[in-house]
């Protein structure tokens, strides 16, 4: 079984969480200028894109992110091959992984989103000396043809990164309190470093970075209840099947 978790408080943060960024970001579209703007230079664009530090470790973790994803389906096939654990988790637990890299970053961020938003990237716009007009998120439109600016599929990716991180800390035995405590540092820092990279890059908006997270983030939610046996309808959100 995968650990418990309070459905129904976690489900009224996300909603709290989606709520105020509508609100923000759609309501009040010019703030993704100003965040962006403050990245921009004129004559040199996004200087911080430049970074060859800030890049490699992208990539890095890009490249940690689909060994992840091909290591949980391994895992979870080995695990019920042998009817055991496999790395110190169950094979439900490697399912769910999977499941939460496959909906989220694969399926709904890269190849629904980013294919038809047709949101121009930063760059690429003509307030930061592009040629395509900016638009607000979740607007579709044709400023872009593919692989485009909402949402971003890289901070998709890295909460879920994240959210196996997470899992892996609360269900390996043996961890001492500071190397859990390690690990969930880790898993928090990891989306925050994508985030700013891509935004101080000009290769997406603070609203394509916060609703890819919060894309995942959903998508994790509704996966655990599926996969833990939990029962979130019931009181607290917490009974087991």
């Amino acid at each position: 079984m995968l650990p418990g978790l309070d459905f129904e408080r976690t489900g009224r943060w996300l909603l709290a969480a989606w709520i105020a960024s509508v609100a923000l970001f759609v309501g009040v579209p010019s703030i993704d200028l100003w965040i962006s703007a403050a990245f921009w230079r004129s004559g040199t664009g996004f200087p911080l894109g430049n970074r060859e530090l800030w890049d490699l470790l992208r990539n890095l973790l890009w490249d940690i992110e689909i060994v992840v994803f091909v290591i949980a389906l391994v895992a979870c096939l080995r695990s019920l091959a042998r009817r055991r654990p496999v790395l110190g988790m169950p094979a439900r637990a490697w399912a769910y992984i999977w499941s939460v890299f496959l909906i989220a970053p694969v399926l709904m961020a890269n190849g629904v989103l980013k294919a038809y938003s047709g949101r121009a990237r930063p760059a690429n716009i003509v307030e930061f000396g592009g040629d395509s007009l900016f638009t607000r998120a979740g607007e579709i439109t044709d400023q872009c043809q593919r692989n485009c600016s909402f949402v971003s599929g890289e901070v998709s990716s890295a909460v879920a990164l994240s959210v196996t991180l997470w899992l892996a800390s609360t269900m390996w035995r043996g961890l001492e309190g500071w190397q859990r405590s390690y690990i969930r540092v880790v898993a928090v820092l990891i989306p925050v470093f994508v985030t700013l990279q891509r935004i101080s890059a000009g290769r997406h908006f603070a609203s394509d970075a916060v609703f890819g997270a919060l894309l995942t983030l959903t998508a994790a939610w509704a996966l655990y209840a599926l996969f833990s046996g939990q029962r979130p309808w019931r009181r607290g959100g917490e009974g087991r099947s």
